[in-house]
């Protein structure tokens, strides 16, 4: 009998393992913009970035995409994926957090200020 436990708890620990070398952490309490797509993040994004409110950057993409597919999430997520990306010569850091309460993947994107390449000297 003791055996079959040994077996349960070590089948546990090497089940968690994945999780734990993959830096999944435990729930945090989040109060964040969110839309159901890292393109739908990045047109938020990029309305925030123009000077447009939080209220008018929403309803914009929301418009957009036909349905409401952006907004302010407040609960518990965990960050899945990190990432940039560069969209018509802007640089976005994308963030990927997944919902402890249903488990769905929601995006979240900040605009980078661009690169200044006339203010560098090149080396001459």
């Amino acid at each position: 009998m003791q055996a079959r436990y040994l077996l349960v708890a070590l089948a546990g620990i090497l089940a968690a393992a994945p999780a734990v070398a993959g830096g999944a952490g435990s729930p945090q309490k989040i109060n964040a913009m969110l839309c159901d797509t890292e393109a739908q993040a990045i047109a938020l994004a990029s309305a925030l970035s123009t000077g447009k409110t939080e209220p008018l950057a929403i309803n914009a993409v929301n418009k957009t995409a036909g349905s409401e597919v952006c907004g302010r999430f407040i609960g518990y997520a965990v960050v899945e994926v990190e990432k940039t990306k560069n969209q018509d010569g802007s640089l976005f850091m994308l963030a990927g957090l997944r919902f402890a309460e249903d488990g769905r993947l929601g995006w979240t994107a900040s605009w980078v200020t661009p690169f200044d390449g006339l203010s560098v000297a090149r080396g001459i």
